[in-house]
């Protein structure tokens, strides 16, 4: 009662500002897929040493995930914040003074990604403290929507601040862009708006929950598995696609970064949206298991449609699965246990990463050795693993 007491801010003005926060991880996610081929060419690297490059960002959250839940809990969401936006800005300076080496650019993205991962965890749990059950689920909705915005602006603005011979510019605004962030983020959020999860930790000498405690819980693996596969996924159709219709259907670079951004549009409206209707219509289990099986299907269809606008389509709704990231996040706050939440939480997005750092490392090799075409149809079926999640959860309606 104490913390709401101290709150003088509509819950929504903070969830502007996690949406904001969450961008800054949004951009630096998103700013290597538009210009690959540029990035190819610059380094004189093949698709599998382009797919490392993205899927470097998630190598250190495998491993930091816990930790960083650990670290929240310890010293609050409002430090965590701010030391994870500094290891975005200080991994972007790195990328932008040696944009066109291969190992400088490995190690700005393993910086980057440490950054990213802190920020992933931030989200879900200030959410937590700021709103009702009943409001989680379009609260979640529009929290993920930052991804989706960042994949448009990322997808449509960096190949025009881009060129072959210069990538910098689009690290720069990342950096920029986080600079105001991080000011944002030490003004508003306080310790008093989302309190540091050691205040709820168990009394009288409970026992705190450990990762393999966590994991332990049947509902947390669930909710990982199906987060593990529904990122890889994701994350490698998105990041391949502008490439794959640039060498596959002879687009531009600009183009095809502008034809992709678009399902970051539907994205944003599904995650909104879909968010608020789980709420009302109170299931997260069908909506997610539409969303999923949308993905599996969609992508056989980019694999084998010719260039022309059913393609275009397919394309475009890619941004519809993009409900079932807050809708994982959601079920999470509603099945675990409270004094798994945390831990949980960062288990989950300790397989999300391992998802995503597959994915395009996979993908880019798959390209490679098999093409493009049968590499949609390998993640295509993968997809059926995401169900595992909240699909196969007791009780989740």
């Amino acid at each position: 009662m104490e913390t709401k007491a101290k709150k003088k801010l509509n819950p929504y003005f903070y969830l502007l500002i996690i949406v904001l926060s969450y961008l800054t991880a949004g951009f630096c996610s998103y700013r290597l897929q538009p210009i690959l081929t540029y990035m190819m060419q610059l380094m004189s690297i093949d698709e599998a040493k382009a797919g490392t490059l993205v899927s470097a960002a998630s190598i250190l959250s495998i491993f930091l995930s816990v930790p960083f839940g650990v670290l929240m809990g310890r010293i609050g969401p409002r430090r965590t914040g701010i030391l994870a936006t500094l290891l975005v800005i200080g991994g972007s300076l790195v990328g932008a003074v040696a944009s066109s080496s291969f190992t400088v650019m490995l190690v700005s993205q393993l910086i980057v990604g440490a950054g990213i991962c802190a920020i992933g965890i931030l989200g879900p749990y200030v959410i937590a403290c700021l709103f009702d059950p009943s409001l989680r689920g379009r609260a979640n909705g529009l929290y993920i929507t930052g991804g989706t915005i960042a994949q448009l602006v990322m997808f449509n603005l960096v190949p025009r601040i881009t060129t072959p011979e210069n990538i910098a510019p689009a690290w720069w605004f990342c950096i920029v862009y986080s600079i105001i962030m991080l000011v944002v983020w030490m003004v508003f959020i306080t310790d008093e708006v989302a309190p540091p999860m050691g205040r709820g930790e168990p009394k009288d000498g409970a026992k705190k929950s450990g990762l393999l405690d966590a994991l332990r819980d049947k509902k947390v693996l669930q909710l990982s598995v199906g987060g593990l596969f529904f990122m890889m996924s994701t994350m490698a159709v998105m990041n391949f696609t502008p490439t794959f219709l640039t060498l596959q259907h002879g687009y531009t670079e600009e183009i095809a970064g502008s034809l992709v951004s678009v399902c970051a549009i539907v994205g944003a409206v599904s995650t909104a949206v879909g968010g608020a209707l789980s709420d009302i219509l109170k299931t997260r289990k069908w909506i997610y298991f539409a969303a999923l099986l949308w993905m599996l299907v969609s992508r056989f269809l980019i694999a084998f449609l010719p260039a022309g606008m059913l393609l275009n389509i397919v394309i475009w709704l890619q941004g519809l699965p993009s409900v079932a990231m807050g809708l994982l996040y959601t079920v999470a706050g509603e099945v675990l246990d409270p004094d798994k939440a945390s831990i949980g939480i960062s288990a989950i997005n300790m397989f999300i990463g391992i998802g995503t750092l597959i994915a395009s490392a996979l993908f880019g090799v798959l390209a490679v050795s098999v093409g493009y075409q049968m590499a949609f149809c390998v993640f295509g079926g993968l997809t059926i693993f995401g169900f595992i999640g909240i699909c196969t959860i007791k009780g989740v309606k």
